[in-house]
């Protein structure tokens, strides 16, 4: 994902010293930002912990405790050790779904590119909620929908194709893309499609939502 660095600016900040990894209702908004702060630890409230089973695989429990950690550097590494297993990381998904809602954007980023990776469809409508949150920071929700193409979920279609005159560029460019990709239910998708591939003030973007065009066989 290209130039995927954090900007203040596009960030929801809050004044507690202590935040909670708050559990994501099925399109509710998403926590807030705490990106901004340069000491990479914060006290995550274990009171939201969801309990880890007994039954999951050893390596798979080891990375989901280290989203609980008190480092947020922990955190981002448990995300991406989790993601980096693929489909056989989708006992995690739940508890990378609440991680979503970490006060850290690393975090959140990374846990949405581990779903992406690990493509499990129960995560479509977090990400989808995460993408469609205009006021979160564009690190997470341009995961978002890039970790959605890799779903291929339909449901993921129209939401997708509204983020596509989205302030962000890199949101933009990752819903181009994304769309491409699940190639279903299009009819809602072709005309912003169409749109950005004409007139998106970004090349990148009009070149992706013209491959997508592409893709689906509509060539622009």
């Amino acid at each position: 994902m290209p130039g995927m660095h954090h900007r203040d600016g596009h960030s929801k900040s809050r004044s507690s010293p202590k935040w909670g990894v708050v559990l994501l209702a099925a399109l509710g908004a998403v926590a807030g930002c705490d990106s901004s702060t340069a000491n990479p630890t914060i006290e995550v409230d274990l009171r939201s912990k969801r309990e880890i089973p007994a039954s999951l695989p050893a390596e798979i429990a080891a990375n989901v405790e280290l989203l609980y950690s008190a480092d947020a550097v922990e955190r981002v590494r448990g995300a991406s050790r989790l993601g980096a297993l693929g489909r056989a990381g989708a006992p995690a998904v739940p508890f990378l779904i609440d991680a979503l809602a970490d006060p850290n954007w690393q975090v959140r980023q990374q846990s949405a590119e581990a779903l992406g990776s690990i493509a499990d469809e129960q995560a479509a409508v977090p990400l989808i909620a995460v993408l469609t949150d205009r006021e979160g920071d564009w690190g997470a929700r341009a995961a978002a929908a890039r970790a959605l193409g890799a779903l291929k979920s339909p449901q993921a279609v129209e939401p997708l194709a509204s983020v596509l005159n989205d302030m962000n560029a890199h949101v933009r460019q990752m819903a181009a893309i994304s769309l491409g990709q699940i190639g279903l239910g299009m009819e809602t998708a072709t005309a912003a499609l169409e749109m950005a591939a004409r007139s998106d003030p970004d090349v990148a973007i009009r070149f992706a939502a013209a491959e997508s065009l592409r893709r689906l066989g509509q060539p622009h």
